[in-house]
C-alpha cells in the first residue's frame, strides 16, 4: 500500500532539480575551461544546495504533530481532527510548515511556530472506511528555506482512532422493539414502563422527562424518576464474518453492507426503547437499552474483520429466548 506520508522522506522539487542540472552545467564547464570564477560559482551553488537540506531537515524534524479525534468519527461524514503541534527546537521559529492529510483538499499552512510553543489546530477531515486507525496517514510537510526539497515527517496518533460504519438509513426495523419479547420471566429492571422504580441522581443520558422537579428543588441537584421496564424487548442482531474468499471484492461489498444495514437498525431499535446486543464471531456485546449501547454496538462493528472458512471462531452463545435477527 502506498503510503501519502512516509515516516521521514524527501523529494525534489522541480525547481531543486532545475538547480542541480544548472549545478551540473556548471561543473562540466568549470571541468572544461579551468575557470577559476565557475569554480568559485559552483561551489557556492553546492553550499546553498547544502545549506538548504540542513536548515530544512532541522526545520520538520523539530515539530512534533500528534492528531486525536473529536467527538465521533464516521466513514465518509466529515469529522473534527485536533492536531497538537508542538515545536521541540531550543532556538529556532519552525516555518513554512503544510499539514496533509488524505481526507483534505489540499495542504493546510501552518503559521511559524517559536521555539518550544505548543499549538491546537482543530481541522475538518473525512475517513473514506470504518476501522481502526493506530498510524494516521497525515503528516508535515516544508519546502523551506528556498523550495529545492520538501521534506516530510509523519504524525502521531495520540490515541486509535476508531471510525463507525456508515449507518443504513432505515424508519423502520426489521423487528419491532414490541414483538421482539424474551421467555424470561418479569423481573424488576430499568425501563420505560409507568411504575417508579427509584430515585437517583442525574446522570448523562438521562431523559429529562423523567426528571423529579420537588425532589430536584428540595435536595438541590437534580434527581430522577427510574421507571420499571414493561416488556422484554432483547434483541441480538448478529452478523456473519465468514466471508468465503477475501479476494473477491463483491462478497467483500456485500460484508460492508451487511454491516451498515446493523448500524442503522440498531440505532432504529435503541431509539425506540429496546434493549439491543450484537453477535458475530468471536464478538459479543451485552444487549442493553438507552443511547449509550450505541457506542459498543458501533465499535464492534468498526473493528469487525471478515474471516476466512476454517479460521473463523464459533458464534459466542445468546440468552435463551432473546430475539435473533441475523443480517447477511
Amino acid at each position: 500500500m502506498t503510503r501519502l506520508i512516509p515516516e521521514w522522506g524527501i523529494r525534489v522539487t522541480n525547481f531543486g532539480l532545475g538547480y542541480i542540472l544548472m549545478c551540473l552545467v556548471v561543473a562540466v564547464a568549470a571541468t572544461n575551461t579551468g575557470n577559476n570564477g565557475l569554480y568559485l560559482v559552483l561551489a557556492g551553488l553546492l553550499a546553498g544546495m547544502a545549506v538548504s537540506g540542513m536548515l530544512s531537515r532541522r526545520n520538520v524534524r523539530g515539530v512534533r504533530c500528534e492528531i486525536s479525534p473529536v467527538g465521533e468519527v464516521v466513514a465518509t461524514r466529515p469529522s473534527l481532527l485536533k492536531l497538537r503541534l508542538v515545536n521541540e527546537l531550543s532556538a529556532g521559529t519552525a516555518q513554512a510548515l503544510f499539514f496533509l492529510h488524505e481526507s483534505l483538499p489540499g495542504p493546510l499552512w501552518i503559521d511559524p511556530l517559536k521555539p518550544g510553543e505548543s499549538r491546537e489546530v482543530v481541522v475538518e477531515a473525512v475517513f473514506p472506511r470504518r476501522g481502526v486507525l493506530r498510524e494516521a496517514d497525515a503528516g508535515l510537510l516544508s519546502r523551506f528555506p528556498i523550495g529545492l526539497f520538501r521534506k516530510y515527517r509523519r504524525a502521531t496518533v495520540a490515541n486509535e482512532i476508531v471510525v463507525f460504519p456508515v449507518p443504513e438509513t432505515t424508519t423502520v426495523a426489521d423487528v419491532p422493539p414490541e414483538d421482539a419479547r424474551g421467555s424470561r420471566p418479569h423481573a424488576h429492571r430499568r425501563g420505560g414502563g409507568a411504575d417508579i422504580r427509584t430515585l437517583r441522581d442525574f446522570v448523562s443520558g438521562d431523559d429529562p422527562r423523567d426528571l423529579h422537579w420537588k425532589q430536584s428543588a428540595r435536595m438541590r441537584r437534580w434527581i430522577v424518576r427510574e421507571r420499571e421496564a414493561e416488556r422484554d424487548r432483547a434483541v441480538f442482531l448478529v452478523v456473519d464474518n465468514l466471508v468465503e474468499d477475501l479476494t473477491d471484492p463483491g462478497a467483500l461489498e456485500r460484508f460492508e453492507r451487511a454491516i451498515s444495514h446493523c448500524a442503522g437498525q440498531a440505532l432504529t431499535l435503541l431509539s425506540r426503547g429496546a434493549e439491543v446486543g450484537f453477535a458475530s464471531r468471536g464478538i459479543k456485546v451485552p444487549p442493553r437499552a438507552g443511547r449509550r449501547q450505541r457506542v459498543p454496538i458501533l465499535d464492534a462493528l468498526a473493528r469487525l474483520e471478515p474471516v476466512r472458512p476454517g479460521e473463523a471462531p464459533p458464534f459466542p452463545p445468546v440468552r435463551r429466548g432473546d430475539h435473533r435477527l441475523v443480517i447477511t
